[in-house]
């Protein structure tokens, strides 16, 4: 396959295709985090999936110009405020969109409601 039909074949696909891995080798544990591609030198939000001994199986490498050979990160579960910058809990955060809020006063400041 080419690279740009791999690009389409994967993008966004991420969590499909490790959901599918992991039904058909229940060893494999699904991670979510960032790759970094050095060839885009640009870190993407991204799913891939790790098997016992700690080696990466990430199904959807070749959505990447680096094919797997970047820097694999998992997410850490704290996310950061938009706009005061404190890191919280992403299940404790206000979601709104692409932005998160550690409070209603931070989500209403951002807004423009200054409370």
């Amino acid at each position: 396959m080419t690279e740009e039909s791999d690009y389409k074949k994967y993008r966004g696909k991420c969590q499909e295709f490790c959901e599918l891995a992991v039904k058909n080798d229940p060893s494999l544990t699904i991670v979510r985090g960032h790759y970094y591609c050095p060839i885009w030198n640009s870190s993407e939000p991204h799913w891939w999936t790790v098997r016992l001994d700690g080696t990466i199986y990430d199904p959807t490498a070749n959505q990447f110009p680096s094919r797997g050979n970047g820097i694999y990160t998992p997410f850490s579960g704290l996310i950061p405020c938009s706009e005061c910058g404190k890191e919280i809990k992403e299940e404790d955060a206000d979601i709104d969109g692409n932005y998160a809020f550690c409070s209603y006063r931070c989500h209403s400041n951002f807004v423009g409601i200054f409370i």
